[in-house]
């Protein structure tokens, strides 16, 4: 038996390194990018690996860490992603159970009787009376060992079910990214809308104190009915936005309470949008390190790993499949009273059987590398589509961080007209109604300034996105409980 075992593994492998299980795999050669095109002076090379970097605890905000750690820890999506993690380890399991025989337990019986027998008593016999019909029965009861395999596709199957596995652990990864992304976009903006919100409230404060001060101007005929139309027209604008920012904030609020698996309510924030901080650098891996951060990409050369052996599992029906059975247990056989007992018994057989004339096995070789083809091109698309994705988004963050310079350049010089203007009226060379339009002046500069800001702060956020930050941080494939026969 043990020689028949080598000789197996032996005539396996010659035939492994002779390709008929399938091509080897080679990883797609590409070439990589040495810098990134675009990005600023804030934007430096990091050695560390961002899919462990929580990079969202550099803001130093208790509300956002928390959100976040919620949302990885009762995430839908994420526990969907688990449970097809959970099929892929059962189908793997199931595909190293093939080596193993299966064993029945089983009976049969029956009953019969034999008729019309012509039979002819002789010699001393003639004196004993013989019945014409003949009763039978018997009975079997064992246990029926059978095994059935085909030692190449066995072997490529379970290779198959590994790398789904890869596949699902990376699908899983991804999910996990694209909820660290929109939760904290989702925080920022709920906290950007807010301050809008307080601004435009602001606004609406200081042009209906306008309002007053130009009413008194046309009653004393210095101002006409036409400058009243256009603060009342201003005010009624800004009433109309104010109900499409608090529409905003609810939307925003759904939604993370969604992605932290809680119904829709109100999220109660203690942090003030201009307490944000979006100054400091900016960590950046190498364009090949990317390679290893994303897991689109990951995800991505697993399914060209599983189309390359998914060739290796259509060849391997040109190989024998081996049956074998050997059934154990009791069978007893009665006839009549002639024949009467039980007999312990066991059979063994053996079968193998290998195509000789299967045309359609070719064509299932030629559909699994017709889908080899495509992963590759896939792969290949994913991470030319990923260079691009981060040199886009370094220059989106170089652009925003600009126009927040610019804009806070912006706020520094409405300050000071509106300081120069209040010492102007205080001193008499300006009426009020100048000062007022330089606080209006402050009110519209700080609500450029605040939008710039939340841009900025996507743009950090995208950018860690592209760069595949932070997935790996409290991950786990652990399955939450029922506390019922549906636990795995």
């Amino acid at each position: 038996m043990k020689l028949k075992l080598l000789n197996v593994l032996l005539v396996s492998g010659i035939l492994a390194g002779c390709g008929l299980l399938g091509p080897d795999y080679k990883k797609p050669d590409i070439d990589t990018p040495s810098n990134w095109k675009n990005g600023h002076s804030n934007v430096n090379e990091s050695s560390a690996l961002m899919s462990d970097t929580a990079w969202w605890e550099q803001f130093k905000n208790p509300e956002l860490n928390e959100m976040i750690h919620q949302a990885l820890l009762n995430n839908n999506n994420i526990q969907i992603a688990i449970g097809n993690i959970a099929q892929a380890q059962a189908s793997l399991k199931k595909a190293q159970m093939a080596w193993v025989p299966t064993i029945n337990f089983g009976g049969s019986a029956f009953v019969g009787q034999s008729f019309n027998q012509n039979v002819t008593p002789t010699g001393a016999l003639s004196t004993i009376p013989i019945a014409n019909n003949l009763d039978f029965n018997g009975a079997y009861a064992g246990f029926t060992p059978s095994y059935s395999f085909n030692i190449f596709q066995n072997i490529k199957n379970e290779d198959v079910a590994k790398l789904n596995l890869k596949v699902q652990q990376a699908s899983k990864n991804s999910v996990r990214l694209a909820v660290i992304g929109q939760v904290s976009g989702g925080y920022f903006t709920l906290l950007g809308l807010h301050k809008q919100l307080e601004l435009e409230k602001q606004m609406v404060a200081d042009l209906e104190e306008n309002r007053k001060y130009t009413k008194v101007q046309i009653a004393n005929g210095s101002q006409s009915q036409m400058n009243l139309d256009e603060i009342d027209q201003a005010v009624y604008s800004i009433s109309v936005n104010l109900s499409s920012i608090k529409d905003n904030i609810a939307q925003t609020q759904n939604a993370l309470q969604v992605l932290m698996n809680k119904n829709p309510d109100t999220i109660i924030t203690n942090t003030d949008f201009d307490d944000i901080e979006t100054d400091g650098v900016v960590p950046i891996n190498l364009p090949s390190e990317v390679l290893k951060n994303r897991p689109d990409i990951i995800y991505s050369e697993y399914q060209v790993q599983v189309s390359n052996a998914q060739i290796g599992v259509a060849m391997s029906a040109f190989f024998p499949s081996i049956n074998l059975t050997s059934p154990v247990g009791l069978s007893t056989f009665q006839l009549s009273n002639l024949l009467n007992g039980s007999n312990d018994f066991w059979v063994t057989q053996v079968s193998a059987a290998m195509p000789i004339l299967n045309l359609g096995i070719y064509q299932d070789i030629k559909k699994s590398k017709a889908n080899y083809y495509s992963a590759y091109y896939n792969y290949i698309q994913t991470v030319r589509s990923a260079f691009a994705d981060v040199d886009n988004n370094l220059s989106k963050h170089a652009s925003t961080d600009e126009a927040y310079e610019v804009q806070q350049k912006s706020m520094h010089a409405a300050n000071e007209l509106y300081h120069l203007g209040t010492l102007e009226y205080k001193n008499g060379a300006k009426s009020y109604a100048s000062t007022i339009n330089y606080k209006i002046n402050i009110d519209n500069t700080k609500l450029n300034l605040n939008k710039a800001k939340m841009n900025q702060l996507i743009s950090i956020v995208n950018l860690y996105q592209s760069l595949g930050g932070g997935y790996n941080i409290d991950n786990t494939e652990s399955q939450n409980k029922f506390g019922d026969s549906h636990d795995i």
